[in-house]
C-alpha cells in the first residue's frame, strides 16, 4: 500500500485592493479634470486673461492722455513735469500711481475668477454631483482643499501674467512723456506679484461662499456686493460727523486688498502690510466656516 503525500498549499496572498484609499494627489487630479475638461472653462479663462490686459491697456491710454495734457501745460509755463511733481499732485491711492499700472485691469479678474470660484462648488450642489464627490472623498475636507488650491493657482497665474503683459504695454507709452518705467521701478515687481495674491484670495472667498450658500446666484451676489457695492456704500460714511467714520472704509475687503497692492506709508491710511493682514483675515473668515460646514452638513 503506497502512501500519497500532499504538499501544503501556499498561503493565500492578501488582497491589497482598496486598502490604499484615496490619496490627496488623486483628489487634486480629479478636481483639476472637473475644471479643465470643460471647453467653456478654458475659453472663459482665456477671455479673462485677454480682458484684464485689454482693460489695463485702456487704463494706460487714459492715464497717458491725462498726463500728456499735464506735461504740455507744464511746458507752456516753462516747467518740466517730473515723477516727483506727479506724486505731489496725486497722492498714493488716487489712481495715478504709475508703478501700479500692472493692476489696472484687476477688477475684471476679481469679478470673473471670483464668480468662477463660486460656480466651481455651487454647481455641484445644483446638479447633485456633490454627492458623488463626497462619496469618493468621505472626509470631504481634502476635496475642498483641492478645489481651493486649483482655484488659487489658476487665479494667481492668470492675474500675474496679465499684469506683466499690461506693464509691457505701458513701458513704451510713458517713455515718450519722460517717465522712464522699467522692471526696476520701485513698486512694479511688488505690484505684479501682490495683484495675483489679491485675486487668489478673492477666489478663495468665492469658493467659500459657494460652499456656505450652496447657491450660485446667491454666492455671486454676495461676492459682488463685498468687492464692488460695499466700497460705494462705505464712501458715504465719510459724510458722517466724527473722525472715526472717515477711517472705517479702508477696512472693508476691497479697500484693504487695494492698499495691500500699494507701497509706502501715507498718513491717515493703513500701511500695505496692514492691508494684507486685514484681507487675509477676511479670507479666513469665510474659508474656515466653509470647511466646517462642509464637514458637518448633509449634502
Amino acid at each position: 500500500m503506497t502512501e500519497t503525500q500532499t504538499s501544503p498549499l501556499p498561503p493565500r496572498a492578501r488582497s491589497t485592493a482598496g486598502t490604499r484609499g484615496v490619496t490627496f494627489g488623486g483628489v487634486l487630479r480629479s478636481e483639476w479634470i472637473k475644471l479643465w475638461s470643460l471647453m467653456s472653462t478654458r475659453i472663459l479663462l482665456l477671455l479673462t486673461l485677454a480682458a484684464i490686459v485689454g482693460v489695463g491697456a485702456l487704463a494706460v491710454l487714459i492715464r497717458y492722455s491725462f498726463l500728456e495734457q499735464m506735461v504740455n501745460t507744464a511746458k507752456e509755463q516753462g516747467q518740466t513735469m517730473t515723477p516727483e511733481m506727479l506724486e505731489q499732485s496725486f497722492p498714493p491711492g488716487s489712481g495715478f500711481d504709475l508703478y501700479n499700472l500692472p493692476n489696472a485691469g484687476l477688477q475684471i479678474g476679481i469679478l470673473v475668477l471670483g464668480s468662477l470660484a463660486v460656480l466651481f462648488i455651487s454647481s455641484e450642489y445644483a446638479t447633485g454631483m456633490i454627492r458623488s464627490t463626497m462619496n469618493a472623498v468621505p472626509r470631504r475636507t481634502p476635496a475642498f482643499v483641492a478645489k481651493a488650491i486649483i482655484l488659487a493657482v489658476i487665479s494667481y497665474v492668470i492675474t500675474t501674467v496679465a499684469a506683466a503683459a499690461t506693464f509691457l504695454i505701458a513701458m513704451p507709452v510713458f517713455q515718450g512723456l519722460g517717465f522712464d518705467l522699467d522692471w526696476s521701478t520701485d513698486g512694479v515687481i511688488y505690484s505684479i506679484f501682490t495683484g495675483g495674491l489679491y485675486v487668489a484670495g478673492v477666489a478663495l472667498i468665492g469658493l467659500s461662499l459657494g460652499a456656505l450658500l450652496r447657491n450660485s446666484a446667491g454666492g455671486i451676489t454676495v461676492l459682488v456686493g463685498m468687492f464692488f457695492v460695499l466700497s460705494i456704500a462705505a464712501s458715504f460714511m465719510t459724510f458722517i460727523p466724527g473722525d472715526f467714520w472717515k477711517y472705517v472704509p479702508q477696512y472693508i475687503p476691497s479697500e484693504a486688498g487695494g492698499r495691500f497692492l500699494s507701497i509706502g506709508h501715507t498718513d491717515g491710511i493703513i500701511d500695505p502690510w496692514h492691508g494684507g493682514l486685514i484681507f487675509l483675515g477676511y479670507v479666513l473668515l469665510f474659508l474656515i466656516p466653509a470647511m466646517i460646514v462642509l464637514k458637518k452638513r448633509d449634502v
